[in-house]
């Protein structure tokens, strides 16, 4: 069955790149991509009726016109869905939820349309803030606006928050996705959604170095035969910015974004400890999991003594990266590795109609 899936970000935030490089995964291994560019869209239509629209000053037009022009594209949309729901194995609306212009949030959604499109997914996408900074002092849109690295993240928190309440209140599934996550991570979240999620903790203080990064890089890849992997190191990687840079709005929103957006959207959390260190950070997010009633597993060096607050809240323990791929090879020629709940949900909720 295909899927309509709206999509936010904001500005700067590559998810365009992401989904093209999705698309060509997707038709390389058979499957049928269709993307609604909304932005792009409204642009098309206000040339096509003689409204004066530039991508550098369209948010200066009158919000009335703005809301207008989108209203006639999302009306186009809704009209081909049908259509191209049935010809396509995925469907993505990408949307702004709001806009940060001349110091002030601006909606950049219509609740009408996100409403009666019933989607099955929202996603957000967000990304490094640097590199966000970077691209849209590059655009001349964005050029003259400014913006320092606090607002930015505050408008990619008002954006993530504002796209997880439709999801809240249409009942659907939502994901924050990361821009520099590999595009197998949406396409295995899309087209195996029984794999489990998980969220990879890691003391990532400690090992900053190339030596220490490769460590973690090759047991996530040999975990990925069994899970979809969210890795906050596909976000912000604060620990390598000059001290300077790590204000405290900046770090409030690191440990939001970990605790409450991507620990939140996984089915477990696994700490992986390549060495015996103090991680305030990875006790903190193995009490979140525990809390919030979801398993946590930790992976912990052989013959080397734990905190009892590593192992308070961990389900299972094991004694290094060998110890826990034997448990899940184990699982897998049983046929008994866990699945996804979130997958179960959809399913149950899969016969409802799209209005």
């Amino acid at each position: 069955m295909s899927k309509l899936i709206i999509t936010t970000a904001i500005s700067g935030s590559r998810r365009k790149e992401y989904l093209q490089k999705f698309e060509e995964r997707a038709k390389a291994s058979g499957k049928k991509v269709k993307i609604y560019h909304v932005g792009q869209m409204m642009l098309e239509h206000s040339n096509h009726i003689g409204v004066n629209f530039t991508p550098e000053n369209v948010l200066n037009a009158p919000p009335s016109v703005i809301g207008a022009v989108r209203s006639a594209v999302f009306e186009r949309i809704a009209g081909e869905l049908p259509k191209e729901l049935k010809k396509n194995d995925v469907v993505f609306i990408n949307i702004h939820a709001f806009f940060y212009w001349k110091n002030v949030f601006v909606r950049a959604w219509d609740n009408y349309y996100v409403s009666q499109l019933n989607p099955d997914m929202f996603l957000a996408f967000v990304d490094d803030v640097i590199g966000i900074d970077r691209e849209l002092r590059r655009r001349k849109q964005w050029k003259k606006e400014k913006l320092t690295y606090n607002e930015i993240l505050l408008w990619r928190n008002v954006d993530v928050e504002m796209t997880a309440s439709w999801a809240e209140m249409k009942r659907k599934l939502f994901y924050v996705i990361p821009s520099q996550s590999n595009e197998k991570l949406l396409y295995r979240m899309i087209f195996e959604p029984h794999l489990e999620k998980i969220y990879i903790a890691m003391p990532l203080t400690h090992f900053m170095n190339p030596a220490g990064q490769k460590i973690v890089d090759n047991f996530i890849k040999k975990l990925e035969k069994y899970f979809v992997i969210f890795d906050p190191r596909e976000v912000e990687m604060v620990e390598q910015w000059k001290p300077s840079m790590r204000t405290e709005e900046v770090l409030n929103q690191i440990v939001n974004r970990d605790m409450y957006w991507l620990i939140k959207q996984v089915d477990r959390v696994i700490a992986y400890f390549p060495k015996p260190v103090l991680s305030p950070g990875v006790i903190n997010e193995l009490r979140e999991a525990h809390e919030t009633n979801k398993e946590a597993w930790l992976v912990y060096p052989k013959g080397e003594t734990m905190s009892p607050f590593l192992t308070y809240y961990s389900n299972m323990v094991f004694r290094g990266p060998d110890q826990l791929l034997k448990f899940l090879g184990e699982k897998d020629q049983a046929h008994d590795l866990p699945k996804s709940r979130k997958s179960a949900k959809t399913k149950k909720g899969s016969s409802k109609k799209r209005k």
